[in-house]
C-alpha cells in the first residue's frame, strides 16, 4: 500500500509551487504581528494595560535582578508564538507604544525566535531625585 503511494507520488511530480507565488495584496485594515514601540512604552512606571488585556497570554511583565548582584530591570516580553494579532494590546495601551503591522509571516525553526524580549532599566534612587521631588524615569535597554 505504501509502495502504492510511492509510486503514485513519482508519476505526478511537483504540485507545490514556490512561496510566495505571489505578493498578496493586504485589505487596508488587515491586523498582523504587534510591535513595540519601547521608547513610548510606560512599563518601568508600572503599566501593564496590555498585559492585563492580553486573552492569551502572548504579553508578560517581568521584574529581574535583586539589586544586589544585578542592576534591577523590568522585561516586557511579547510571545508571538502565543499571539492571535487581535489588536487589543494596542487598544489597551495608553501612550501608543503598540502598533499593528501588516507583517503576517512568522515561519521560524525555532520557537524562542518568536519571543521578543524589552529590557527596560529601572531607576536607580540617584535618578529619581531631581530638584529634591521624587521622579521614575526609566530607559529602554533593546
Amino acid at each position: 500500500m505504501i509502495f502504492s503511494w510511492i509510486q503514485r507520488g513519482l508519476r505526478t511530480g511537483v504540485l507545490t509551487t514556490r512561496y510566495p507565488a505571489a505578493i498578496e495584496h493586504l485589505p487596508e485594515d488587515f491586523r498582523g504581528r504587534p510591535v513595540l514601540d519601547a521608547s513610548r512604552c510606560q512599563a518601568v512606571r508600572g503599566c501593564d494595560a496590555c498585559v492585563q488585556i492580553c486573552l492569551p497570554g502572548a504579553l508578560a511583565l517581568q521584574n529581574n535582578g535583586d539589586g544586589t548582584t544585578q542592576e534591577p530591570d523590568r522585561r516586557l516580553i511579547l510571545d508571538y508564538g502565543r499571539c492571535i494579532q487581535c489588536g487589543l494590546c494596542v487598544t489597551a495601551c495608553p501612550t501608543g507604544a503598540l502598533h499593528m503591522t501588516a507583517d503576517y509571516e512568522l515561519a521560524t525553526k525555532d520557537r524562542e525566535d518568536l519571543r521578543m524580549v524589552t529590557v527596560f532599566a529601572l531607576p536607580t534612587k540617584s535618578d529619581r531625585k531631581e530638584n529634591g521631588k521624587e521622579e521614575s524615569n526609566g530607559r529602554a535597554i533593546e
